[in-house]
């Protein structure tokens, strides 16, 4: 990734990296979402405070950089499928 890096193009070679966007088109069921939390839950499991869909021509890289979560939350980017 770099900051040129769109939304859609870290989703695309992610699917390929991992061998889950077997065909052309696929990539469009998935989308990146923007996730702060912080860890805490039962056995120290992720919890979620925002989740946020990134616009596929979003650079996640620049998002990163240009807003950061509040104190004591974390941020990390998730793939999922776009009909959560």
């Amino acid at each position: 990734a770099t900051p040129r890096s769109t939304a859609r193009q870290l989703v695309r070679e992610a699917l390929e990296r991992y061998g889950l966007a077997p065909e052309e088109g696929t990539s469009g069921e998935y989308v990146l979402c923007d996730v702060v939390g912080r860890p805490g839950g039962p056995g120290g499991a992720w919890q979620v405070e925002h989740l946020r869909p990134v616009g596929d021509g979003e650079r996640p890289l620049v998002l990163q950089d240009v807003w950061k979560p509040k104190t004591g939350c974390s941020r990390r980017f998730e793939i999922r499928r776009r009909q959560e």
